[in-house]
């Protein structure tokens, strides 16, 4: 054995659930013992810096092709001290564009070495039931798949001596983030105040008054359509004509890939 791997350290940004799914599927493949688990969806969960006999698993969503700017505001600035990380990033069947580059690139910053890579597919945030967008995945196969990304992981940390510098697709400068339009969720008339898209937003951009109504910072909304998913009686919708887009452009099943 070359490298020893003593902990592991998963994180991961999941306002849908999707990439806590493929991230935990990774952890069972990896197969170790003493395995921390920081879910930084809802704030910066103090994560500390890395020991160098560690292995840190970074499971970010993709947004418009990067990764979202709150995934490293909740990230913080660990100290990587030289340890080896895995960067995953998550999309919803369009692409993934140069969130993987992005992403390897901001741990390299925070003293990571990057020696695997990979990307999966979560349905996407924008997916209707009469405009499916890769609904319900991960499925078995995707979850499959993640749980061999994370045997794969450990087999070559335990057999290639020295690591190169790791490469993925994505190019420099990086696709342009265009400024978000005015719009986000909103509630119907069938809302029953059960609070649980308030409880379900990640930037705690939903409010419920006194008289029960919802309100909807669109300042703070980041589009993750959390609040859409969770609601029990459908109430929270948003309506976009980019769903008709990606329907009619991106139905076409994609699957994961690997990079090491």
């Amino acid at each position: 054995m070359n490298n020893i791997i003593n902990s592991v350290n998963l994180i991961y940004y999941s306002p849908t659930g999707t990439s806590r799914k493929i991230a935990h599927a990774i952890g069972d493949g990896l197969k170790v013992n003493n395995l921390k688990e920081s879910d930084i969806t809802f704030g910066n969960n103090l994560i500390e810096s890395s020991p160098k006999d560690s292995l840190t698993v970074i499971v970010s969503p993709v947004y418009g092709g990067r990764i979202p700017s709150i995934f490293f505001e909740r990230l913080g600035t660990p100290n990587g001290n030289g340890a080896m990380c895995a960067v995953v990033a998550v999309y919803g069947n369009r692409h993934y564009d140069d969130a993987l580059l992005e992403l390897k690139d901001e741990m390299t910053k925070r003293g990571f070495r990057t020696v695997a890579a990979a990307s999966f597919i979560g349905e996407h945030s924008f997916s209707r039931d009469n405009m499916p967008v890769a609904a319900g995945r991960p499925d078995h196969y995707d979850l499959c798949m993640a749980e061999h990304f994370g045997k794969e992981v450990m087999d070559k940390i335990n057999t290639v001596p020295d690591f190169g510098d790791l490469w993925v697709p994505g190019n420099h400068p990086y696709k342009e983030i265009k400024p978000k339009q005015p719009v986000a969720p909103v509630s119907t008339d069938s809302c029953c105040s059960c609070g649980l898209c308030v409880s379900s937003c990640p930037t705690h951009a939903i409010s419920l008054d006194q008289s029960g109504n919802i309100h909807t910072d669109i300042d703070k909304c980041t589009l993750c359509c959390a609040c859409v998913k969770v609601c029990p009686q459908g109430a929270r919708v948003f309506d976009t004509p980019f769903t008709k887009f990606l329907f009619d452009n991106f139905s076409e099943r994609k699957n994961p890939e690997f990079y090491f």
